[in-house]
């Protein structure tokens, strides 16, 4: 049988554990014509939970579209994002329709909305503001309101630091024909987007967080999958749960190699965890805990040093402990990895944050080994 836990991809619908609750305040929104914004780090089960939601909303007659901005450049590639989006998800006669849209687009031509001129050439919106029409005519044309993702949200700055106002000078027009899902994995830049006075897009959508796994339904799913393939975590389980501490995606690999280190009709022991966990760490993840920790700064490197060591990182005992000396430079690290989505404040702990990463802490904590 094949390994159940798949932990490199969004997963299926069927696959999505206990996001019940966000699913449906996204598609009522949607349906109720609200747009919202979807703020999670990477690997959190975003882009899993938005795909569940186009499920449910072409079940209801929406028609949903996803759009990942992850990368874009240039304000053309986040139209060629958006062109592509729709002829590869389209069907039927709205797939008819689009094909007969798309042909015009290489004609050119039309007018700018006068509010489109902002902080871009003229010719380089064009492109971009007649695919971010695309709801609009679909509404007229066959009268049915459109669902759109936008992921990875906030990489549309790269292309102009002002793109978002000429994004919002067209899908301000929609009305019935669509609703947004604007979602993203740099906690700061979102923020920034949608609180932000001087922004196009302030106040424009509700947020909607993913707090971690409820770690009963990890267990559940988790349990339920190693028998149905005849197997059992048996005492792995619980240091499992601990370890992933409701992380979705080191939920799924840790729970992959466990299965995988588990022989078939069999049940796992505390050797099979402990083995697991190296394979891990010393293999699977190596190289990415290294340049996590690499790609930070040195503020950065105590401070997350701090938060998983479960120590108060304003303490003057722990700031001398990782080499600090002032509360300032503590604090302005901190709200770096949140905005960066490296850390997140927990008040229910006594140092007030989490490492969002539990690998990343336990490897920090452990001693951060090059191999």
């Amino acid at each position: 049988m094949a390994n159940p836990f798949r932990y490199s991809n969004p997963v299926d619908r069927e696959d999505l554990i206990g996001r019940e609750q966000e699913l449906t305040e996204l598609l009522d929104l949607a349906e109720g014509a609200h747009n919202s914004r979807l703020v999670a780090p990477r690997r959190y089960g975003k882009s899993s939970l938005l795909h569940a939601l186009r499920v449910k909303a072409r079940d209801i007659g929406m028609v949903p579209v996803y759009v990942n901005f992850f990368g874009v450049v240039t304000a053309g590639d986040i139209a060629e994002r958006i062109e592509a989006a729709y002829a590869e998800q389209l069907s039927g006669s709205l797939a008819r329709w689009f094909e007969g849209v798309r042909a015009t687009f290489r004609l050119g031509g039309g007018l700018l909305p006068a509010s489109a001129e902002v902080g871009m050439d003229a010719r380089l919106q064009q492109p971009l503001l007649e695919r971010l029409a695309l709801p609009r005519r679909l509404f007229e044309k066959h009268g049915k309101r459109c669902l759109i993702a936008f992921d990875e949200f906030q990489d549309a700055l790269t292309a102009n630091n002002r793109i978002d106002a000429v994004i919002r000078s067209e899908i301000e027009r929609h009305g019935d024909a669509a609703s947004y899902v604007f979602a993203g994995s740099h906690v700061g830049m979102m923020r920034e987007l949608f609180t932000d006075k001087r922004r196009a897009f302030y106040a424009q959508a509700r947020q909607i967080n993913l707090p971690p796994l409820d770690q009963e339904d990890v267990a559940a799913f988790l349990s339920a999958r190693f028998r149905d393939s005849g197997k059992s975590p048996g005492e792995a389980l619980e240091p499992l749960l601990v370890l992933a501490a409701g992380h979705p995606q080191r939920s799924m690999l840790l729970a992959h190699f466990l299965w995988e280190q588990t022989p078939p009709r069999a049940e796992a022991s505390g050797r099979t965890w402990t083995a697991t966990l190296a394979r891990v760490l010393e293999i699977e993840a190596a190289e990415e805990l290294r340049a996590a920790w690499a790609a930070l700064k040195v503020g950065e490197r105590r401070a997350l040093l701090a938060v998983s060591h479960h120590l108060p990182p304003y303490s003057r005992k722990t700031q001398r402990w990782v080499g600090g000396s002032r509360g300032g430079s503590m604090e302005h690290a901190i709200r770096s990895l949140i905005d960066a989505g490296e850390l997140a404040e927990n008040p229910h702990t006594l140092n007030g944050y989490r490492v969002v990463d539990p690998l990343l802490a336990h490897w920090v904590r452990t001693g951060r080994h090059s191999s």
